[in-house]
């Protein structure tokens, strides 16, 4: 039973992929595209974007899909009972936002280890205005622990249907992730940093730059 969950889910996936891309088809700027590839090639990587709306987790997990990429998803999102097979047997992993739960922690570094890098959007719930809310540093701990590099992403716009969506992929951030001082305060720090790149690259290369 549990393999043939495994083949429908993957053909949903596979399906409705299909459709998506027809519906939303992709338009991707890079910043720096050979750093960024080897980086997601290599798989000891964590990739980070602003969120806006309940399409991205899926959408991005597909358009970085050759790379095996597995995507945080809120654990009462992945619970529901008439998805939750789904969840299971595709790459997504359950993040718990009420509680103190680090099981996601050990889950994504299991993955990275398996050379599958991570997707998270930090903010850890969406924002439709523009303006991003602070982002948690739970995801630089997580690069911290598995000396990743940590990838920025920019959702450029709405999702409209039969509209192209444009995505900017930025190049691997540097930062210091063990330089001295507090943890927890080197962390923030470095949250906001990468807070600010999503907004460098939009204001460099995103649509109402080039328009």
């Amino acid at each position: 039973m549990e393999t043939l969950k495994r083949f429908a889910a993957k053909l949903a996936f596979a399906i409705a992929n299909g459709v998506i891309r027809i519906l939303y088809p992709p338009k991707v700027t890079w910043e720096d595209k050979k750093a960024t590839k080897d980086a997601l090639k290599k798989g000891n990587c964590v990739v980070y974007s602003n969120h806006t709306s309940h399409v991205d987790g899926f959408y991005m997990t597909r358009l970085f899909g050759k790379y095996r990429v597995h995507t945080f998803v809120a654990r009462d999102w992945y619970d529901k009972k008439k998805i939750n097979w789904l969840f299971r047997n595709l790459p997504y992993i359950p993040m718990n936002r009420q509680e103190m739960d680090t099981s996601w922690l050990s889950m994504g570094l299991e993955k990275m280890n398996e050379g599958c890098p991570i997707y998270i959007f930090p903010e850890g719930h969406t924002s439709h205005t523009g303006v991003m809310d602070e982002f948690k540093p739970g995801f630089l701990m997580l690069a911290r622990q598995a000396q990743a590099q940590v990838v920025p992403v920019v959702i450029d716009g709405e999702f409209k249907v039969f509209h192209r969506m444009h995505i900017i992929v930025g190049k691997p951030v540097e930062m210091d992730l063990n330089e001295e001082g507090r943890p927890s305060v080197v962390l923030k720090k470095y949250a906001g940093v990468c807070r600010d790149r999503i907004y460098e690259l939009r204001d460099t290369y995103g649509v109402k730059k080039q328009s």
